[in-house]
This record gives structure tokens, sequence and C-alpha cells, in this order.
């Protein structure tokens, strides 16, 4: 539960034991209890916000893809100053879920350039290749020449290729060589942002600098 959820549901706890007992003292006065029931209710919604926020976030309420987009857009921008704070990928984990879900509902997904990149962008922000590339895929099963999906499927891949360890040097220096030649190619693009880019290349640097050290006799 988040710091904002239980503040409120430690008030409207308060607010609902208030109004009980201002009604038990009005009902023993015989004097109308009809204002506090407004109270009541008030301490039921403060209570209840982090069931109404999950039911917003699963799209029980009409569900509008222009502002759920934008706050997939300010939520990965928010994640990119702050890539350790466990409560913006969550909150930027269901809204893009929750986009996907619903273009999987209507089978009607966007391939509208600026759609495809924010949802690249967040998968990108949460690290998340597989879903980077299974996501790229779709569009490119729709759109074989959506350049945007090409970029993020791009950047995914050899981000994965980082993480692989070739045995043999031979086989190090064909993955570097791969790896270059796609860096070269994601730095044209207007899809991957620049710290996303520093971060391939020092891994990069990493990787030429073992590849480079003298083989043990």
């Amino acid at each position: 539960m988040k710091t904002t959820e239980l503040i409120l549901l430690i008030c409207g706890g308060t607010l609902f034991l208030c109004s009980l007992a201002f009604m038990f003292l009005l009902f023993k006065k015989d004097k109308p209890m009809t204002k506090m029931i407004w109270f009541m209710i008030l301490s039921f919604i403060m209570m209840g916000f982090s069931v109404i926020s999950e039911a917003n976030v699963a799209g029980l309420f009409e569900y509008k893809k222009e502002e759920v987009l934008a706050d997939v857009e300010s939520l990965t921008d928010a994640l990119a100053k702050c890539p350790e704070n466990e409560e913006i990928k969550q909150q930027l984990t269901k809204k893009v879920n929750l986009i996907v879900k619903e273009e999987a509902k209507e089978n009607d997904v966007s391939t509208k350039p600026e759609d495809v990149k924010k949802i690249g962008k967040a998968y990108l922000a949460l690290g998340n290749d597989q879903k980077t590339i299974s996501y790229s895929e779709k569009i490119l099963a729709k759109d074989t020449t959506n350049q945007v999906a090409k970029d993020l499927k791009k950047f995914a891949q050899t981000h994965q290729y980082l993480r692989q360890k070739p045995e043999s040097i031979e086989d190090k220096r064909t993955l570097a060589r791969k790896i270059a030649i796609n860096i070269k190619e994601l730095q044209a693009s207007a899809t991957i942002q620049e710290d996303q880019l520093v971060q391939l290349k020092d891994m990069y640097r990493k990787m030429a600098t073992e590849i480079r050290k003298p083989i043990p006799q």
C-alpha cells in the first residue's frame, strides 16, 4: 500500500469513528443526523480510495486511450530520472498493460508512430527487452514499414546481445561487430532516448575492453 493510500485509510477510519460517535450523541439528544451522513460517505470514499484507483487503472471506469498514453509518457520520463523508484515502475506497468489489454480486446493495435514510440519507450524504461521485442513484432506484423517498431526491436535485441557471454574470442568479436553496427544505426533514431543509448555504449565499451584482454597462457 502506498503512503498516500495509507494516510487516507487512517484519516477515513478516524473520520468514520468520529462520525459514529457524533451520530450517537445526536441520536441521544433527538437531533437530526442528516449532516453526519455526508461525513460517513466521505469516510467510506477515503478508506476505499485504493480500491477505487485500482478499479480505474483496471479499466472499470471509462477508458480514454489518449489520457492513458499521456500518463505513460510522463511516467516514462519520471522513471528515466528515478530508475530505482518502484512506485513509478508499478504505475507505468499498470498503464501499459491497460493499453495493451484494451487493444487486444478491440483487436486493433495502433501502428501510429507516436503511440508505438510511447509504449515502446515505456517497455525499455522498465528494462523488459523481451516484451519490447514482442510488442515490436506485433506492430511489424501489421505494418512492415514501421520504423519506430524496427528501432525498438533493434535496441532490445542489442541489449540482449550485450548480456550474452560467448566462449570463444572469435564469437565475441563477431557479436561485438554486430552490436557496434546496431548502435551506430540506433544513433540516427529519434525513438531511443540519449540516456538509453549511453547505457548501450557503456556496456559495449566494457565488452570491447574484455575482448582486448590477453588470453591467459
